[in-house]
């Protein structure tokens, strides 16, 4: 029988360097013949035409829509259909700006609501490319950036965040663009958002085929447990693990900290906290308990200044805990811990209906 056919899927926002990494993979293949997926939001591909321009064949066109959501049955079409001509021996999927890995993953493994995964396809290997400068001013209360994708509702960081924290090779690119102290700085936030993928710094996404071909890295279950905010919550709960300590991290003022109650949060007051950003904190994860929902989990994710917080299930036989893993850069724990310890209800009156709070909020 045929081997199924490695898969690299790359993704990464608006202006990172994708398109510039999959030119270099096409004219630079190693001993692979390779095809490109491309995926963009627009009616014109414009990434397709680029690629199209540096090359005679091997460049497909998934346009209008995302492949992480309305466009996953078509990704399944596609590559079951490449699979079966076998003209190539390795396909690499370029996504928008916007995707998400996770679903692309899941579609490629899994498959969709409307069909399973494509036949004889492998996902081999995922790759981000995070954009350095972009990265180093997205989480800079003082600049003002235009987002990364046509969509308002997707952020800058919360797309450089979601794209980082479950992929298996990140290429930190545009390198030349920072000075080297806040480049050393930057990678050791990425490092604490994601501790288990392959760090290469890049310069004009150069980088060796073999890199982000072939690697064999992709294992869905470790990308889904080995978040940086995940390890950071295990070991806060391992009493008797020994933490160690992260130099690179620590040299560069990069940390996290779990924070933990027992306590409801006041509502209100929660919601005003989670707007009160000043730059320090670049991601915030985990699950709080409000005193407006006392049976409801509502899970919490921050990305610099775009949040997200909703329910996302009931504490059944749990008992209610708020922990929030808090990752940042020079992070004062003990400003931080009093502010949310004041954001706590006071006990003194009955918890309000869940109508009467402001969550779910996506901002």
């Amino acid at each position: 029988m045929t081997s199924p056919l490695p898969t690299t899927v790359i993704s990464g926002p608006l202006g990172a360097g994708k398109t510039t990494l999959v030119n270099r993979l096409l004219n630079d293949p190693g001993d692979r013949r390779i095809a490109v997926l491309v995926n963009d939001m627009g009616e014109v591909n414009v990434d397709a035409e680029l690629l199209s321009a540096e090359t005679d064949d091997g460049v497909i066109d998934l346009s209008n829509g995302c492949i992480c959501c309305r466009l996953g049955d078509d990704l399944v079409t596609e590559t079951t259909r490449l699979a079966e001509e076998r003209s190539v021996d390795y396909l690499v999927i370029e996504a928008s700006g916007i995707s998400e890995p996770i679903p692309i993953a899941r579609t490629l493994t899994e498959g969709t609501d409307g069909t399973g995964p494509p036949e004889n396809v492998r996902l081999d290997t995922t790759v981000s490319v995070i954009d350095a400068y972009g990265f180093w001013k997205a989480f800079d209360p003082a600049e003002s950036l235009p987002d990364a994708a046509p969509a308002p509702e997707r952020p800058l960081t919360e797309v450089l965040v979601d794209q980082i924290e479950f992929c298996d090779v990140l290429l930190l690119n545009k390198c030349d663009m920072v000075p080297d102290g806040e480049l050393d700085a930057v990678e050791a936030a990425i490092r604490e958002l994601q501790p288990r993928a392959e760090l290469r710094r890049t310069t004009y996404a150069e980088v060796d085929p073999g890199t982000v071909l072939g690697t064999g890295l992709f294992d869905f279950e470790a990308a889904r447990r080995r978040q940086g905010w995940k390890r950071a919550l295990a070991e806060a709960e391992d009493d008797g693990h020994d933490h160690g300590d992260r130099p690179a991290a620590a040299a560069h003022g990069v940390g996290s900290f779990v924070y933990r109650r027992e306590r409801p949060f006041d509502a209100d007051r929660f919601d005003a906290w989670l707007d009160e950003w000043e730059g320090d904190v670049v991601r915030l994860k985990g699950f709080a308990w409000v005193a407006s929902r006392p049976e409801t989990v509502l899970g919490v994710s921050q990305a610099g200044p775009a949040v997200q917080a909703g329910p996302i299930g009931e504490w059944g036989t749990d008992d209610p805990t708020t922990r929030l893993v808090i990752i940042g850069r020079h992070l004062d724990t003990d400003a931080i811990t009093a502010a949310l310890d004041d954001c706590l209800a006071d006990g003194s009156a009955e918890a309000d209906g869940a109508e009467a709070d402001p969550f779910p909020r996506k901002a």
